[in-house]
């Protein structure tokens, strides 16, 4: 009969440990322990991708380790298992070793939401943290933790300042920055959660659960700690689960973040964010409305050095580019009014300026302005063209450029048009007794005169080995007479020691009706010109253009 009333109160003595949560949170105490252990050692030794990126996660596991194992410590020297679990209602509470434990369990606790959010913010955002934003986020928990050290240890410093069990606003400040810390937090997590292809959501999951473990630490903190506790049932399944909230939610905070850091790195997050790819392209983006006003814009770097001007909220775009026009730095294009040129500090650069509808079958919902730098696109464009149309040796406009502007001008009807056929003497010559480049430098010194002596309206062409033509439009006979003698007089004020003063034959014709063909003109500019010419009046000009 007594081993069996002994068995009987050894058994009572053990469902009312387990009842009242010891042995329950003493066990998930030491699990917490060994978890937050186990990945603290994994992250210190490169584990994950790089050390320095799971800093913020090696203090909070730290800190984790600081509160679990000192709350497991305080509930084997006080020998009960009702032993507090929670926040910092105990802060400051106990004497001796006892209370020096409690002050190190609320000061690992007080430092956990900081380093959350410092690691949240460094797991998902592209933004750099700075040490100002950390530091901000730590006044609060150092002044806390100076705090519960002065109260458990140096009683009589700081003695104008009260202790922290002697009011609760050190308490309700607490709580303010955990929440501020948390909000934060989520604000993070949703902003590139939200963002991100809908496969690669799951490490932003976990350490959205991880956020939520620990709100739902404190605000079960706050009831068990304010009177609302007494609304609460007093039952056996309350008495053994609140004692294991605070650690099992601390469970929940460390291992979904070390999940989600192994799962995907936090380069793989941000660069999946749609906020960090616009962000990044060169492309500069414009969301446009209905009426094509400016919503959006994705450059962030208007002010440091880009050459276009900052758009306004909801200006019209037509005001846009007309501000782009109107400052001294842009133009359009003369090839292109979608091709804006800009000039800053002695460089051009080129800008393409395409506009797309954004609809789905049924209605449009606005338009997107994509603003491509097609600076080498452009030079190569602009380059090929040069060599299409002008002459290399001479910078004049070669025979292409010729017929199109031939074309254009009697499509415009500038009439009259005076056609001058110019013809440089003795360079065959020369090009046999002397050699070609000799040629090419009078060639060359005839290009050069011809430029100086025509009108700024007027059309030079190099259509032929020594063969040039000069359309002037609305010329007349004392233009040509006029242009005629600056040529010879620029002639004989140029001297060569190879070739002496260079001279050129001309012929000229007036087009004065679009019933007469270009080329019948130019044939009688042709024939004046080869009347000056002794023994070439058999050659054939290249300056006629094709019918």
């Amino acid at each position: 009969m007594q081993l069996d009333e002994s068995y009987q109160n050894a058994n009572s003595q053990f469902a009312d440990l387990l009842y009242n949560g010891g042995i329950l949170s003493k066990s998930v105490l030491v699990v917490l322990c060994c978890v937050c252990i186990i990945l603290l050692i994994y992250a210190l030794t490169k584990k994950l991708k790089r050390r320095w990126e799971s800093a913020y996660f090696v203090l909070l596991c730290a800190c984790v380790v600081v509160w679990a194992g000192c709350s497991l410590a305080a509930e084997f020297m006080s020998g009960s298992g009702a032993a507090d679990g929670g926040g910092l209602g105990g802060i400051g509470s106990g004497s001796g070793v006892s209370g020096a434990l409690i002050a190190l369990r609320n000061i690992g606790l007080a430092l956990i939401p900081a380093l959350l959010c410092a690691h949240v913010q460094l797991q998902v955002s592209y933004k750099e943290l700075r040490p100002v934003i950390v530091g901000s986020m730590l006044v609060v928990p150092v002044f806390l933790s100076l705090l519960v050290l002065r109260d458990a240890a140096f009683p009589n410093a700081l003695a104008a300042v009260p202790a922290f069990n002697e009011t609760m606003w050190f308490t309700l400040l607490f709580y303010a920055y955990a929440a501020v810390c948390l909000i934060r937090a989520y604000l993070l997590c949703f902003d590139v959660f939200y963002q991100m292809p809908k496969h690669m959501r799951r490490s932003t999951r976990y350490i959205l659960l991880s956020v939520s473990a620990i709100s739902l630490l404190l605000v079960m903190d706050v009831l068990w700690k304010n009177s609302l506790s007494d609304l609460l049932p007093h039952t056996a399944a309350t008495d053994v689960l609140l004692p294991l909230a605070a650690p099992l939610a601390l469970l929940l905070l460390i291992y979904p973040l070390y999940s989600a850091m192994h799962l995907m790195p936090a380069e793989d997050v941000i660069v999946t964010s749609r906020e960090f790819v616009v962000g990044g392209l060169s492309t500069t983006i414009f969301v446009l409305g209905g009426r094509k006003q400016i919503l959006d814009w994705n450059r962030k770097d208007w002010d440091e050095g880009y050459p276009l001007p900052k758009p306004l909220y909801k200006e019209p775009l037509e005001v846009y580019r007309k501000r782009i026009i109107d400052s001294n730095t842009c133009r359009v294009s003369k090839h292109d009014s979608d091709i804006v040129t800009t000039s800053l500090g002695g460089v051009e650069t080129h800008f393409l300026m395409r506009t797309r509808e954004v609809r789905n079958r049924i209605k449009r919902f606005g338009y997107v302005l994509e603003i491509s730098d097609i600076t080498p696109v452009y030079t190569i464009m602009r380059y090929f063209e040069e060599i299409a149309h002008y002459d290399q040796l001479t910078k004049l406009h070669n025979r292409n450029a010729y017929i199109a502007y031939v074309q254009q001008i009697v499509e415009a009807e500038l009439l009259p048009l005076l056609i001058f056929v110019g013809d440089v003497n003795g360079l065959k010559t020369l090009n046999d007794s002397q050699g070609h480049v000799l040629g090419d430098v009078l060639l060359k010194a005839i290009a050069d005169i011809i430029q100086e002596a025509a009108p700024p309206e007027a059309f030079l062409a190099r259509v032929g080995g020594d063969e040039y033509v000069v359309l002037i439009p609305h010329g007349t006979d004392d233009d040509a007479n006029r242009f005629v003698q600056d040529v010879i007089s620029l002639c004989s004020a140029t001297h060569h020691e190879a070739f002496g003063s260079p001279s050129i034959s001309w012929g000229y014709s007036i087009m004065t009706s679009r019933e007469q063909s270009y080329n019948e003109v130019f044939e009688q500019a042709d024939a004046m010109m080869y009347a000056y010419k002794k023994g070439r009046n058999m050659f054939t000009s290249s300056g006629l253009v094709p019918d």
